[in-house]
């Protein structure tokens, strides 16, 4: 599932609305997603206060956010 919770946060760029997406809770896909991060030693996402952004390890090639 973590999988699919990353790629739900990459396209809303929001935990609340992936969640929602989803059907669980904002929680779950924070702490997942945090797991992650810290197994593969980067950090995926900027934590803003209106959601969350691609880091430079995440963001596809030429494109910006």
């Amino acid at each position: 599932m973590t999988l699919i919770q990353l790629l739900s946060v990459a396209e809303h760029l929001n935990f609340r609305h992936a969640a929602s997406a989803l059907g669980v809770t904002q929680s779950s896909v924070s702490t997942r997603i945090k797991a992650l991060e810290e197994t593969l030693g980067i950090v995926l996402f900027e934590r803003r206060h209106r959601g969350v952004r691609l880091t430079e390890a995440r963001r596809p090639v030429g494109t910006t956010n």
